[in-house]
C-alpha cells in the first residue's frame, strides 16, 4: 500500500493535534499551531482537517506518527548488520598538555639564553608527550635553524604545516631554513604562503623574510644569465679560430701572408725579418728555413683540394699579387696555372730535396750513433 504526500500531511496534522490535546506544547504556542501551522499544512497539501482522523485510521491503522517512526527505527536496527562504533580521534589529555606546555616554556627560555641544544631537548620532550602539536614542532624547527641544523628544521616545519596548514609561523620557519640551505626560490615561496595565511595582519619579520629571499633569488637569476653570456663570448672566438686554421689543417694565414710580404706595414716588416729578396720579398732560402712555410707546403703537397680552398683566402690572394704569381690574385685562380708557375715549382722542388736530404742525414746519423759503441 503506497503512501501519498496527502497521507503524510494528515499524519503530521494528527501529530500536532495530539500534542496540543496532551499539553505537550505551551499555551503560548498552542494557539499558533492550531490556527496557523495546521491550517497552512492543510492548505498547502489541499487536504481537509476534518478528514484527518479517517485518513490516519485508513492508511496508518490509527497509529500516531511517533509510534510509526519508532517501529521503523527498530526494524532497521534489527535488519542491519552489527558494526562497531567508529573510534573517535584521540583528544589531547589535559594533564599531558599541561606538561608539554611547561616543557615548551622551558625551551623558549633556553632559546632566549641562546642555549639551542637545551631548547631542542625541551621541545623534543614536549613533542613526545603531544606529537600532533604544530606549535611544538615549529618551535623546534626554529631551534634547529639557530643550531645550523637546517635540514632538520625543514623536516619539522613541513610536518607542522601538514598538521596545521593555518599556522603561519610554520611557513616562516620553513622559509628561514630553505634560505639557509641556499634555496632562495623555495624560501620565497614559503614566506609568501606565510603572508597569505597572516592576511591583513602580516608580521614585519615575515615581510622582511620574503623581501630578502626575493632579492637573493633575483640576484641568482641575474648572475646565471651573466655567466651564460660570458661562456658564450669565450667559446665563439675559439670556434672562429678553429674554423679558419686548425680545422683546415693550416697555420695562421695572416701570419703566412705576412711572411710572404703581404700588403701593408705588417707584410713589409715580416718580409724584411725573413731575409728580403728582390722587391722586398723574402728569399727562397729564407722561406725554406721558416717552419710555418714548410708546414704549409707539405700540407698543400699532400692535399691539392685544400690548396684550392687556401687560394680563396683574401690574404693569400694579396700575397700572390705581391709575389708576382700571375693570375693568382684574382677571385678564382686557375689551379693548372698555379701548378705550372716556375716559382712555386722551384719552391716545391727545394722542399722535396730538403726533405730527402733530411731523411738521409737522419739515417746516416742514426747508423753512426748506433755503431758508436763498437771499435
Amino acid at each position: 500500500m503506497s503512501v501519498t504526500n496527502k497521507d503524510v500531511a494528515h499524519l503530521i496534522i494528527s501529530f500536532l493535534q495530539d500534542s496540543i490535546k496532551k499539553n505537550q506544547i505551551s499555551e503560548d504556542y498552542a494557539e499558533s499551531l492550531q490556527d496557523v501551522v495546521i491550517d497552512c499544512i492543510a492548505d498547502a497539501y489541499e487536504v481537509s482537517v476534518d478528514d484527518t482522523p479517517a485518513a490516519v485510521a485508513s492508511k496508518f491503522k490509527g497509529k500516531p506518527l511517533v509510534e510509526l517512526l519508532t517501529q521503523a527505527i527498530s526494524t532497521n536496527s534489527s535488519n542491519s548488520p552489527t558494526t562497531e562504533a567508529p573510534i573517535a580521534p584521540p583528544v589531547e589529555d589535559t594533564e599531558l598538555r599541561k606538561q608539554a606546555d611547561a616543557l615548551k616554556l622551558e625551551g623558549n627560555r633556553a632559546m632566549s639564553r641562546r642555549d639551542f641544544q637545551q631548547a631542542i631537548d625541551k621541545y623534543t620532550q614536549a613533542i613526545q608527550l603531544v606529537p600532533t602539536n604544530a606549535v611544538y614542532l615549529s618551535n623546534r624547527a626554529a631551534a634547529y635553524s639557530s643550531a645550523s641544523k637546517h635540514e632538520l628544521a625543514v623536516a619539522d616545519a613541513e610536518r607542522a604545516i601538514s598538521l596545521d596548514p593555518t599556522y603561519a609561523k610554520a611557513y616562516s620557519r620553513l622559509g628561514l631554513a630553505k634560505y639557509a640551505l641556499g634555496d632562495p626560490k623555495a624560501s620565497m615561496d614559503a614566506y609568501k604562503k606565510c603572508l597569505d595565511v597572516e592576511g591583513d595582519k602580516q608580521s614585519p619579520s615575515s615581510i622582511k623574510g620574503y623581501n630578502t629571499a626575493k632579492l637573493r633569488y633575483e640576484e641568482q637569476l641575474k648572475n646565471s644569465i651573466s655567466s651564460n653570456d660570458s661562456d658564450q663570448a669565450q667559446v665563439q672566438p675559439q670556434s672562429e679560430n678553429d674554423t679558419t686554421s686548425t680545422n683546415r689543417g693550416f697555420p695562421d694565414l695572416a701570419n703566412l701572408a705576412g711572411m710572404f710580404g703581404g700588403a701593408g706595414a705588417g707584410g713589409a716588416g715580416a718580409g724584411a725579418g725573413a731575409g728580403a729578396g728582390a722587391g722586398g720579398m723574402p728569399s727562397l732560402a729564407s722561406m725554406m728555413q721558416n717552419p710555418q712555410i714548410m708546414q704549409a707546403a707539405q700540407q698543400m703537397m699532400q692535399n691539392p683540394d685544400a690548396l684550392q680552398g687556401l687560394l680563396s683566402n683574401p690574404s693569400i690572394q694579396q700575397m700572390a699579387q705581391n709575389m708576382g704569381l700571375g693570375g693568382l690574385g684574382s677571385a678564382t685562380p686557375n689551379f693548372a696555372d698555379l701548378m705550372n708557375n716556375p716559382m712555386l715549382q722551384n719552391l716545391a722542388n727545394s722542399f722535396l730535396n730538403n726533405r730527402d736530404n733530411g731523411n738521409n742525414n737522419g739515417n746516416n746519423n742514426g747508423n753512426n750513433n748506433g755503431n758508436s759503441g763498437f771499435p
